[in-house]
């Protein structure tokens, strides 16, 4: 009879115990993977951006050229304007605007160029082509290959491969590219010296690797300056002599 009882005993604790694990929550197989986020570059300096995918709607803000932003993977198209399209877009600061597609690249990273290089059509020496980028211009990396990458200029108006090594990824050598364009945009020459004069005595970023490229830029305003002068000087000279 005990013997009869202490298996009894055994098989209803064997019982218990099977029950616990079967009632155990499984684990779950399901990996979760964080999708890879699509990063945008504005090569449009001042571009607005819209509150809806519309042209005519009103704008939130302006884009800077170099300016990253996430891809939210969704577009409309403005078939009341050209069949213009907008990319839905999250900025920095968070914010989810639709941004002008003609204005902006897709899987991209901003880099700002060192040195005047040719454009190649292909990552290889013999494919030179006649175009060619200059020093502080902002562009667009599209592809890298070995040591050479793809690169978009603003505005879209040149496209080409170039070496690694004239290029700058660094945030404060883009930050005062872009200033400095902004500053040699001006359209009088005289405004334009004083503008890179006050851009080079109360420069921001000091650190960056553009300031000698700066001071050759300012003293080539300066030589259009001087030939202007010297030429206007000169026809007055002729016309006095003529009277």
């Amino acid at each position: 009879m005990k013997i009869i009882l202490k298996a009894f005993t055994s098989l209803f604790f064997l019982m218990i115990i099977t029950a616990c694990n079967n009632s155990a929550p499984e684990k779950s197989d399901n990996v979760y993977i964080k999708q890879h986020q699509i990063i945008g570059v504005s090569v449009w300096d001042n571009i607005s951006t819209r509150n809806e995918p519309l042209r005519k709607s009103a704008s939130t803000t302006l884009l800077s050229l170099g300016e990253t932003f996430i891809y939210l993977d969704t577009f409309a198209i403005d078939s009341s304007y050209n069949n213009t399209k907008f990319l839905q877009v999250q900025l920095s600061d968070s914010s989810i605007v639709w941004a002008y597609d003609f204005s902006s690249v897709l899987n991209a990273k901003p880099a700002v160029i060192i040195n005047a290089v040719p454009l190649y059509l292909r990552p290889d020496l013999l494919t030179i082509s006649e175009k060619s980028i200059n020093a502080m211009e902002i562009v667009a990396v599209t592809e890298e290959w070995d040591n050479w990458i793809k690169v978009v200029g603003e505005k879209k108006e040149k496209e080409g491969w170039i070496k690694k090594e004239n290029i700058s990824t660094n945030t404060i050598d883009l930050a005062f590219a872009l200033l400095a364009k902004r500053k040699l945009e001006e359209k009088d020459p005289e405004q334009k010296i004083k503008n890179l004069e006050e851009l080079l005595e109360n420069n921001p970023y000091p650190n960056t690797i553009f300031i000698s490229e700066l001071k050759k830029y300012l003293e080539i305003e300066k030589d259009i300056v001087r030939e202007r002068e010297d030429n206007r000087d000169w026809e007055d000279q002729n016309r006095r002599r003529r009277d």
